[in-house]
């Protein structure tokens, strides 16, 4: 049985201690055990904002583009392994092929967005200038450029 592990600060990590048993939905028979107990949450917010986060501000949107393609390409080339563990939820494959393939379709669509949309740059400056006084004299741009900080992305697995 496969104990899962979590991609925390540059690292894969084992949760401390035993973890819940996931069974498979048809035979019953053990499959997995997960477990983030004992994982630093606020040194992975840490090494987002002083780590991760720099790395990504520092690339260009082709770059990341190039990235987000790669994993995608990554991801389709496992994507028969997704399917097997989908098939021990008690998922069909027609069930799993909008989270599978849809998924990984659109990091390849962001890819391509983020190619044809935005320049090879780290920001984005808008092409229309604003005015914003009555005379003209004084106008104003929006100067797109990446934020500072970490994102927090919660799933919302809300099925049984």
């Amino acid at each position: 049985m496969e104990k899962t592990a979590s991609y925390v600060c540059g690292a894969w990590r084992h949760g401390a201690g035993s973890g819940q048993i996931i069974n498979h939905a048809i035979t019953g028979v053990p499959v997995a055990e997960i477990n983030a107990s004992g994982i630093d949450l606020p040194e992975a917010l840490h090494y987002a904002r002083t780590t991760g986060g720099p790395v990504l501000r520092s690339l260009t949107f082709h770059q990341r583009a190039l990235a987000l393609r790669s994993l995608a390409r990554l991801l389709m080339e496992q994507k028969e392994a997704f399917y097997t563990i989908s098939k021990a939820t008690g998922a069909t494959r027609a069930d799993s092929w909008i989270d599978i393939e849809g998924g990984i379709g659109t990091l390849f669509a962001y890819a391509s967005l983020g190619r044809r949309e935005f320049p090879d740059q780290p920001f984005h400056v808008e092409s229309d200038l604003a005015p914003l006084s009555r005379s003209g004299t004084f106008l104003g741009r929006h100067l797109c450029v990446p934020l500072q900080g970490a994102a927090l992305h919660l799933n919302a697995f809300n099925f049984p």
